[in-house]
């Protein structure tokens, strides 16, 4: 994974017409990483009609990329860092602010944003195959906002998120 190529405050930008029912979710999201105590920090979201000149955007769309995923995250990449991105909230899902259920078609707008801004953040989901000695994710692991997102609702940081964000930045 890439991580930002500076620390400090990033911004995003999402067109005026982004779904108002989503906003509140979005903002959420970005602001569990603030909570943090790293070095990085994401601005509320600006929305314009006009050109979003931001270190990332938001959609309401979809992406052949995206498979059956609820969002994604798209990265700019320079010189082995994040320059900027995109982060794609799928229109093949109902949104909720609340509990989700993936297989459903149904996901919650602060526990997908949360995750792929967690990926701009310069975080992986936390994989199995690292664990060659046989044993299971730990605990800290398995309630990552990192974990895939079709196994529940996690709208928060655990110790596992704010360590990775804080050996980062």
């Amino acid at each position: 994974m890439t991580k930002w190529k500076t620390s400090g405050t990033k911004s995003l930008a999402a067109k005026s017409n982004f779904k108002s029912s989503l906003r509140s979710g979005l903002k959420g999201g970005l602001a569990q990483w603030n909570r943090s105590g790293s070095n990085l920090r994401y601005a509320a979201p600006t929305y314009t009609s006009g050109w979003q000149v931001y270190a990332f955007r938001a959609s309401h769309s979809y992406s052949e990329l995206m498979g059956a995923s609820p969002g994604v995250a798209l990265t700019n990449v320079h010189a082995g860092r994040h320059t900027g991105g995109t982060l794609i909230l799928s229109n093949k899902f109902t949104w909720v602010n609340g509990s989700q259920n993936i297989s459903a078609k149904r996901a919650d707008v602060q526990t997908v944003v949360v995750h792929e801004v967690g990926h701009f953040t310069g975080l992986a989901h936390p994989r199995l195959d690292h664990c060659n000695d046989g044993t299971d994710l730990t605990r800290a692991e398995k309630g990552s906002v990192m974990t895939t997102i079709n196994t529940g609702t996690r709208r928060k940081l655990n110790s596992d998120d704010i360590a990775g964000v804080k050996a980062l930045y």
